[in-house]
């Protein structure tokens, strides 16, 4: 009977020893909720990274496509004289969706082609239209040979280049001394509206997130100085046009 009970505490201890069913469901169900937690945390962690990445890289993109853009619009050139390559602005060159063009007469601050020469005037055009994958982008179309003829026989002539294509829209904005227009030259007749005061440009990108940014800035050309004198001249005129005031 002693050795009997001895054996009782021994049997009662290894029978207290384990997990039960229940415990072992519910320790899964607690590991698998955590897990779940820190599984979702780190992929909102990534999904905002590459949403700032995107971001970011879609920022890069549209400020060096716009200096770009501003840099040769800002340096168009009237046309040598008896020459009409002049500034041509169209509103939505593409048939209606809303993409404008721009062809205009410069000297290229980059060069493509060792070629030409890095003095020699260019016809230049800048629009947005689909791609080969069927994506919309922006494209630089270049004619350096000087010759004259309709620019839909320039364009299938000259070097295109697809810049970006996150571009989904281009819109272009055209100023003389008194107001804005959509379209260069405002009036087709007028063969003395050769440059624009200043050109609105607002290049539109949108990144595979479907976020748009707008990237806009406005361009003095040249003959900014000739604009501004008709301004002060104007102001003037309405000036001497009031009474004068008694001292």
């Amino acid at each position: 009977m002693g050795y009997s009970k001895g054996l009782g505490p021994l049997r009662t201890r290894q029978g207290e020893v384990g997990f039960t069913l229940v415990e072992l469901l519910l320790a899964l169900f607690l590991f698998a909720l955590i897990a779940g937690v820190i599984f979702a945390a780190f992929a909102a962690v990534a999904s905002g990274v590459e949403k700032g990445r995107q971001s970011i890289e879609l920022y890069r993109v549209g400020r060096v496509a716009l200096l770009r853009m501003t840099q040769e619009v800002g340096a168009a050139m009237p046309p040598p004289e008896g020459s009409e390559a002049r500034v041509q602005g169209k509103k939505n060159a593409d048939g209606g969706t809303g993409h404008d063009r721009i062809d205009f007469l410069t000297i290229p601050y980059r060069r493509y082609s060792d070629k030409v020469p890095s003095y020699e005037l260019c016809h230049v055009a800048y629009y947005v239209a689909e791609n080969a994958q069927g994506k919309t982008a922006l494209f630089r179309e270049e004619d350096c040979s000087g010759e004259e003829d309709e620019r839909r026989e320039r364009a299938a002539r000259a070097t295109g280049l697809e810049l970006t294509d996150l571009a989904v829209g281009l819109e272009i904005t055209y100023y003389d001394a008194e107001k804005d227009y959509e379209e260069w030259p405002p009036n087709r007749d007028d063969q003395s509206l050769l440059l624009p005061c200043r050109v609105r440009l607002a290049l539109t990108l949108r990144d595979a997130q479907q976020y748009a940014r707008a990237f806009i800035t406005t361009v003095a050309l040249p003959m900014r100085g000739a604009c501004e004198d008709a301004r002060t001249r104007r102001t003037q005129t309405q000036t001497s046009g009031l009474p004068a005031r008694g001292r």
